[in-house]
């Protein structure tokens, strides 16, 4: 079942941060590519005293904000991992510290706590996944977790290591804890492939948390934020999925001597060890004894790193969100580039040379049957009408097209199979169009489509035997494509997804515009399993043309598949800006606007929109809705565009490079009056056969430069499958009289 409208419009983020639940200031900043800093709590939770805890969590937001980028702290309220806390709930946190009731949170205890509702105290290990999840970069923290004295033996280790090898966010911190053994943490996090780089000239050492030195070597260094930065940003490029650790040194005025603090720290390692104190425990436990020792001065020392650390972090975060927005102007400008190199060109298509559309999918032996009664003697034989075509989706569509098409210089060839069986004879004898592209399979039986209907012709149930066309070779379709050379192809879902795959390469290899006509929903689902689906502007496919159903079953098999994801899926939905656009819209929404949003269509079509930058829902009666991804659309024209259609709304979206982009959604009823319904079994294949043969003769026909001629030419579309709607053939000859 799709999902409501108000979860479907708040997808954007919901889906970038999964159950994260992201403040609205957060939500905003990350919207608009603003600098983001996250900040784990434990600190609040477990590492300073009441009121100091709370007074030091404000101080430190504050830093950030002075250095230009927003603050996200991280906990658990009551089971909720947030990001961004108010004040009130950092108040909130601390009143259950101070009564022993917040929960020390790592990747283990993430579903502890939500289950059990808890308060927490977010850990590096933890803040990382929640910044992760809602599109955090950058994280300060104080010191880094580790390998604790003798780990080689006890195996007591930090899970922050452990997310540091996984989880890309760069944490900035004044390096190892002091009571680690650091030399071994350096070689875990480079066993773990974790950049780690220490601020300063080269040569320059680790920190040690309460020190500027730890006398362990560093294995990178860097001497600005913007370094920083382009290590994150180029990581981040390369898709290693990995963290990044920023080691900054202490400022050498709060920085302790090294050999009075690390006397105190082999003190209370030995008293912890004598007390059996070990595990979760064993590192609040060394701090307090580390404070008492040092009459608060170890303290005092971490609040000013920590907030050092935070100032280096928002100023890395800066850096980082420049280079993010510079990369993300390139990428779009060359990528859209790159798209429109292979697009053909109108005027090297028409001349003498004819012009040639290719529909690859299915032809078959169609027998329908239309009972004569509407009651119905179930498990019994019921009278009726029988005849016997040739039909097969791919085949209705060409023929609609070849029907359609008034010019002499065009035509559209189906590439398909057929067995060497009487059944694909007979085809091959009857086809009323070229059989050139048909491929004999000496090896599997002709398709063949049985269908029952009703007396008023609607579809009861139909069973059909499509498993030849599955098996379509991809060498016979790579030879024909080469042999045509169409500009447009349409293939249906009865192929394989392999052929799928193939067709996408060939594109952008021989310059067509590709068509997906879904066939039904559960052969919808096969474009789940397209392993080289691209979001626009290099998208594989140029327009796709489903029911409302099989709307629904392409997105949740692109859900079920992962293909809504951050890096690429997720730029492309963001900068269309369609909720700020529809939110604004929602709550006074009526007529065609509230039907869209209440159906989930708009929501739907808009998630599939950077895969598919054309949508035609097909919709029965209701006629058809056009979801598009347009570019440097006026308001002229979009004002034509609604006088031209029975709805229309405008998304615009963001400048990239030279261009805005925007998303334009059209509703056009059917023209004609109600149909008299006798076979609805081409009507929709017949929509899409014309609206093929109107992109053959000319590709630019569903752009808005002609509003007026582009709404004739769908109201063509739309009369022609009502005449199909009236036609006992499964495809009405009446197309050829089509104006």
């Amino acid at each position: 079942m799709l999902r409501t409208s108000a979860r479907c419009l708040s997808r954007r983020l919901s889906h970038r941060s999964l159950h994260v639940s992201v403040s609205d200031e957060i939500k905003e900043a990350l919207n608009a590519r603003k600098p983001v800093v996250s900040l784990e709590s434990t600190i609040i939770s477990h590492g300073l005293p009441f009121p100091q805890n709370i007074e030091m969590a404000l101080k430190v937001e504050q830093a950030i904000r002075d250095n230009g980028a927003v603050p996200a702290t991280t906990a658990f309220i009551n089971g909720i991992p947030k990001v961004g806390l108010l004040e009130n709930e950092i108040e909130q946190l601390a009143e259950h510290a101070r009564h022993g009731r917040v929960n020390k949170v790592s990747r283990r205890d993430i579903p502890y706590s939500i289950a059990n509702k808890l308060y927490g105290g977010t850990t590096i290990s933890s803040t990382m996944i929640l910044s992760h999840k809602a599109g955090i970069e950058v994280f300060a923290t104080g010191g880094l977790g580790g390998v604790h004295k003798g780990g080689e033996l006890t195996l007591d280790i930090s899970a922050d290591l452990e997310e540091l090898g996984r989880t890309p966010v760069a944490v900035v911190c004044a390096g190892p804890k002091a009571i680690l053994d650091i030399p071994r943490t350096m070689e875990y996090l480079e066993t773990k492939g974790c950049m780690v780089a220490t601020m300063g000239p080269s040569g320059t050492n680790v920190p040690g948390f309460y020190t500027r030195d730890s006398g362990v070597k560093s294995p990178y260094n860097f001497g600005s934020c913007l370094e920083a930065a382009e290590i994150i940003h180029d990581g981040n490029v390369f898709h290693l999925n990995s963290g990044y650790l920023f080691c900054v040194p202490p400022p050498e005025e709060v920085a302790l001597d090294s050999a009075f603090i690390n006397s105190i720290i082999e003190q209370a390692c030995n008293t912890a060890e004598a007390n059996g104190i070990e595990g979760k425990e064993l590192t609040p436990y060394l701090l307090k004894e580390i404070a008492l020792k040092t009459n608060g001065a170890s303290v005092q020392c971490n609040v000013s790193f920590v907030l050092n650390n935070a100032k280096v972090a928002a100023k890395i975060a800066v850096e980082l969100s420049k280079l993010n927005e510079s990369r993300s102007v390139r990428s779009f400008t060359e990528q859209e580039k790159e798209a429109t190199k292979h697009q053909p060109k109108l005027d090297t298509l028409q001349g003498s040379k004819k012009v040639i559309s290719a529909v690859i999918g299915s032809v078959a032996l169609d027998t329908q049957c239309t009972l004569n009664s509407s009651h119905i003697h179930e498990g019994d034989s019921n009278p009726g009408n029988a005849s016997a075509s040739i039909g097969g989706v791919g085949h209705n569509v060409a023929l609609s097209s070849n029907l359609r098409n008034k010019s002499p210089l065009h035509e559209t060839v189906l590439i398909s199979s057929v067995g060497n069986d009487t059944s694909g004879k007979n085809i091959l004898s009857t086809l009323s169009m070229s059989t050139d592209g048909i491929y004999v399979d000496r090896k599997e039986r002709t398709a063949q489509y049985i269908s029952i209907h009703s007396s008023n012709g609607e579809l009861l149930v139909a069973g059909s035997d499509m498993d030849i066309i599955t098996k379509l070779p991809i060498e016979h379709i790579s030879d024909k494509l080469k042999q045509l050379k169409p500009n447009v192809v349409l293939v249906d879902a009865n192929v394989s997804v392999k052929v799928l795959e193939h067709l996408i390469n060939q594109r952008d290899t021989l310059g067509f515009k590709l068509i997906f006509e879904p066939t039904s929903a559960p052969k919808a689902r096969k474009l789940g399993q397209v392993k080289n689906l691209r979001v626009y502007p290099n998208n594989g496919f140029d327009l796709i043309t489903p029911t409302v159903s099989e709307l629904k079953e392409i997105y949740d098999t692109l859900d079920k598949n992962g293909k809504f994801d951050l890096d690429e899926w997720f730029p492309v939905l963001d900068s269309l800006k369609i909720d700020k656009t529809i939110s604004g819209s929602a709550k006074k929404s009526k007529g065609e606007l509230k039907y869209l949003l209440d159906q989930g269509i708009l929501q739907t079509a808009s998630f599939l929109l950077p895969y598919f930058p054309k949508i035609i829902v097909k919709h029965g009666s209701k006629g058809m809705y056009i979801f598009s991804i347009v570019k440097d659309i006026s308001t002229s024209l979009v004002r034509q565009v609604s006088e031209n259609c029975d709805f229309s709304i405008y998304c615009p979206g963001e400048h990239l490079g030279e261009h805005q982009h925007g998303v334009m959604v059209e509703h056009h009823n059917v023209p004609a009056e109600g149909a008299e319904v006798v076979n609805v079994t081409g009507a929709g294949d017949t929509l899409v056969g014309i609206i093929l043969n109107g992109l053959s003769i000319n590709p630019q026909f569903l752009e808005f430069d002609d509003p007026l001629r582009r709404k004739q030419q769908l109201d063509i579309a739309q009369y022609g499958a009502k005449l199909t709607l009236e036609d006992l053939d499964t495809i009405s000859k009446k197309l050829a009289e089509l104006p």
